[in-house]
């Protein structure tokens, strides 16, 4: 039942070394592209990131509460275009916690990074999560969910 998997969900902060298979992050990502969003306008743009040394370099863009990504083996940059609906927080935090339910669906850990109004170094976060990731500059960035394997 799902209320089993929402009460069962809990986040992870540390991950093992083991990577994710290919179908398991396929599957994370197409639970977020499955989420909600209002009018069916669809402004969320999720980056899968597996290359371990970026997701590390992930860590650095904010002072603390990035954690998660120093041992992470998967991640998604949750961002979206504003131009496209008004409400796209919204919608990107929908996407983000579909990834989480799918991942605990999975057996897998995850933990929500959140950029949005945070800093790292006294600039904005989203600003070095675009810059690391080559993003559109006109998309904000909500959150980096960090994917592993429970220890």
């Amino acid at each position: 039942m799902f209320i089993d998997l929402v009460r069962s969900r809990k986040t992870c902060r540390r991950f093992t070394d083991e990577p994710l298979s290919e179908e398991e992050a396929s599957l994370i990502v197409e639970a977020g592209d499955k989420a909600p969003s209002s009018r069916n306008l669809r402004p969320v743009r999720l980056v899968p990131v597996a290359d371990v040394g970026r997701i590390r370099e992930l860590a650095l863009c904010k002072d603390h509460g990035s954690d998660a990504l120093l041992t992470a083996t998967f991640a998604v940059v949750v961002a979206a275009d504003p131009s496209v609906c008004d409400v796209w927080i919204e919608d990107a935090s929908l996407a983000t916690i579909f990834m989480q339910m799918e991942a605990e669906d999975l057996g897998l850990g995850s933990c929500w990074v959140q950029v949005r109004l945070r800093t790292g170094d006294g600039e904005p976060a989203e600003d070095r999560v675009r810059r690391a990731m080559g993003l559109d500059p006109s998309w904000k960035v909500l959150s980096i969910v960090a994917f592993g394997r429970r220890p």
